[in-house]
């Protein structure tokens, strides 16, 4: 075997491979004020008190309703790769008690779309009477 080729068959066993694109980080992560909500297709009334929501990179989940915070294990996961994508989010440990829905972050507002328990996950950001989703929708906490 000559040289050039030796020189190209080492070159072309050491370089290194293209890898996967790394995933880009979830726009969901931060903190997030509620400014609206539907149910069951119907619009329900500002909340009297204010409503906060964070997810963490962690994967936790903190909800503070005028300022009293929810304590106990909560946490959330999202698909980003699925289309739209997709969140669980546990209201404890035990994740006996979950939302599962659908997400969408554009520009600072955050838009669930959810169902309790483990009813198919909705598909589309719609709430009707006769496909009882809850909407929420949230403007994201600007830091000073």
């Amino acid at each position: 075997m000559n040289a050039a080729a030796v020189l190209v068959l080492s070159v072309s066993v050491t370089a290194p491979q293209l890898k996967d694109k790394p995933l880009k980080e979830p726009p969901i992560f931060g903190e997030w004020v509620r400014v609206g909500h539907t149910e069951a297709g119907a619009p329900v009334p500002p909340d009297a008190e204010e409503h906060r929501q964070v997810f963490t990179p962690e994967g936790v989940w903190e909800y503070t309703y005028g300022g009293k915070g929810a304590t106990g294990g909560k946490s959330f996961v999202v698909d980003s790769r699925q289309s739209p994508p997709t969140i669980d989010i546990h209201m404890n440990a035990a994740r006996s008690d979950s939302y599962r829905g659908i997400y969408k972050v554009e520009g600072d507002t955050l838009t669930l779309c959810l169902v309790r328990g483990d009813r198919d996950r909705p598909r589309a950001f719609e709430s009707t009477a006769d496909r009882p989703t809850t909407i929420w929708v949230f403007k994201r906490v600007k830091k000073d």
